[in-house]
């Protein structure tokens, strides 16, 4: 038997003198019997008396032992641990809700999450919490009864997420504030491809706490066993791992998990109206990626094949429609950029010649050739306050030397200047979105600009001598750019790259360049203006946006994407996918559990005070008291 404190076991040493006492024989006295008729006939009685004293003085030492060992084995706190859990008083579902659980099972009952919620149903003891654990934990419910807990569950739903089951674990701790080793935690789930805290250390961190836990696998019961082995091998699936967009082509990657050949029909809808069709032929455990043309609008993507996992069989997509409303300020009848600019679909091009200009509110605004003594002070003022809100505006280099000091200078663009440079190459500085894979060619001349704060002045392309021939600053919640190559005195006009260019530096104005912000993966949270929301799963209001669900999240004018795209959740049919969920469910098996010590000290003190107690009886009826 174990004892919390086993040093308490030395005052078994007070049996030592107890037991002396007792062995000690008193000497024996002689006394005169005044009559031994008396003495005869009391015999029978006096016989009997002694043996009386005799019981009692026997029963006298055993309460007097069991008084010293009760007393002593108190102080030494005794216990033992019961692996049974007594009737929790608060039990904390944690339900895994990731894209995996939608999969169906092999035997046609339904989905691994419905199994889950089955469970879960039964296991409904005390106050009850519930917890869906996405790649971010939801509490949706906290301690309520268990009528409440089955309305929630008939109303829960997998989401298409990743799963993080350990931080799901880590919540429900937070739920408990018990410490009576009355609670537990039910964890339901396939325990596959798991993310976030370890599983195995958040069931040790709740057993630390004394909470019981019990993990219950989906796929073969209670502690993960191996039943589900031959449904995992059984199961079938292809579906979308991977996206990548731009503005010219989209390009999505499909994955067959199984063992055998497939011929996949992928349907491409935009808007309604059917865009592509077309039939891949696909190996075993293959990737085979689908490109098409990007369409402006809401796409989406549909393998027409069933199979066991249908959260990764559609693919969406959002493509901005929105062209860009841009003004040309300029004096000159055509140029080059002119040209550019009436070429792209996605520019409304207006033209104003100084000094008609009659509006300012657009999305860019481009300087390019205009004469300065044609400009109106009343011009920059309301250029700077355009820009000042966020429209971008784009200055470029003349020939004519008196022109750009004058926008230089109302415009505060944060470069000196001095006089032109000769025959230069137009070197790229900074690789990024509008110079990686451009070749700027090289100029015949070039305004000397030199930016005199680089931590106000990005510059993009430089000459030979550092001058600057492309860059941008910030101002205000606009971004203000410089084009100072000559396009008369350049070869970059000529380069297929020029419209291209052009088009792509307007985007990045407008920032609308990056359709990855329109195009995102399921699992992210991104905090807005409070607003209702329309979502898969229908209106909410909220200043708090959870992807948790693929398809489109329309949020005012802006429509975005989500999408699953995770090859680990996908995966419900490999054999690598198998005995890592196998490996997982018995570790998580073996791991430590809650067990429940049941302390006796207090009984043995309260036993020794009732033996204390009986002992004084028993000395009062022999007459000593």
């Amino acid at each position: 038997m174990p004892f919390k404190n086993p040093a308490g076991l030395y005052a078994l040493l007070a049996l030592v003198p107890f037991i002396i006492l007792y062995l000690r024989r008193p000497k024996p006295k002689e006394k005169t019997i005044p009559s031994l008729m008396f003495f005869i006939k009391e015999g029978g009685v006096t016989k009997f008396a002694n043996f009386f004293k005799q019981i009692l003085r026997n029963l006298l030492f055993l309460l007097q032992l069991a008084i010293i060992l009760s007393a002593a084995f108190a102080v030494a706190s005794p216990f033992f641990t019961s692996e049974k859990a007594a009737s929790a008083k608060h039990t904390v579902l944690v339900i895994d809700g990731s894209a995996s659980m939608n999969a169906l099972l092999s035997d046609g009952s339904g989905t691994r999450f419905g199994r889950a919620v089955e469970e879960a149903g039964s296991r409904l003891e005390g106050r009850v919490s519930v917890v869906l654990a996405t790649n971010i934990p939801v509490v949706v419910l906290d301690k309520g009864t268990s009528a409440d807990a089955r309305k929630i569950l008939s109303t829960m739903k997998a989401k298409a997420t990743k799963t993080h089951v350990g931080d799901g674990m880590l919540a429900a701790g937070e739920l408990i504030d018990d410490s009576s080793g009355n609670s537990r935690v039910v964890v339901l789930s396939d325990f596959q491809a798991g993310e976030g805290t370890d599983a195995i250390v958040a069931k040790r961190s709740l057993a630390a706490r004394k909470i019981d836990v019990e993990l219950v696998n989906v796929l073969g019961g209670r502690e993960g066993g191996n039943e589900g082995k031959e449904s995992l091998k059984t199961l079938s699936n292809v579906g979308f791992v991977g996206l990548d967009i731009n503005k010219f082509q989209t390009t999505a990657l499909v994955r067959n998990y199984d063992d055998a050949q497939h011929k996949v029909e992928i349907e491409v809808m935009n808007n309604g109206n059917l865009v592509a069709k077309e039939q891949l032929d696909m190996g075993p455990r293959s990737v085979e990626p689908f490109s098409f043309d990007t369409v402006h609008g809401n796409t989406q993507l549909d393998i027409l094949r069933k199979d066991d996992l249908e959260t990764d069989n559609s693919l969406f997509i959002s493509s901005p429609v929105r062209k860009i409303r841009a003004l040309l300020i300029t004096n000159s009848d055509s140029s080059y950029l002119m040209a550019a600019l009436k070429s792209s679909q996605n520019v409304e091009l207006d033209m104003a010649f100084p000094p008609v200009i009659k509006a300012f509110n657009y999305d860019v605004i481009i300087i390019h050739n205009a004469s300065s003594q044609f400009m109106l002070p009343g011009f920059y003022r309301e250029i700077n306050k355009a820009v000042a809100n966020g429209t971008g505006l784009i200055v470029t280099a003349r020939q004519a030397r008196q022109d750009l000091p004058v926008y230089v200078k109302q415009f505060d663009m944060p470069f000196d200047l001095f006089g032109m440079g000769n025959s230069s190459r137009a070197s790229v500085r900074i690789d990024g979105y509008l110079t990686k894979g451009v070749d700027f060619g090289v100029v015949a001349s070039y305004n000397v600009a030199r930016p005199y704060g680089a931590e106000k002045f990005t510059s993009l392309v430089v000459a030979d001598d550092n001058s600057s021939l492309l860059g941008s600053y910030s101002k205000g919640s606009g971004i203000v750019f410089y084009y100072g190559l000559l396009d008369d005195a350049s070869t970059f006009k000529s380069s297929y790259f020029y419209p291209i260019f052009w088009d792509n530096l307007l985007s990045f104005l407008t920032r609308s360049e990056d359709l990855a912000s329109f195009n995102v993966q399921t699992g992210r949270v991104e905090g807005i203006s409070e607003q209702q929301v329309t979502t898969p799963s229908g209106r909410v209001k909220t200043a708090r946006l959870f992807f948790d669900d693929a398809g489109f999240y329309a949020i005012g004018s802006k429509t975005i994407a989500a999408n699953l795209l995770d090859k680990g959740e996908s995966d419900i049919s490999s054999e690598k996918a198998l005995e890592r969920a196998s490996y997982d469910s018995r570790l998580l098996s073996a791991a430590t559990t809650a067990k429940n010590e049941i302390e006796f000290g207090g009984k043995l003190v309260f036993a020794a005070l009732v033996l204390v107690l009986l002992e004084l009886l028993l000395v009062k009826m022999r007459g000593d008291l």
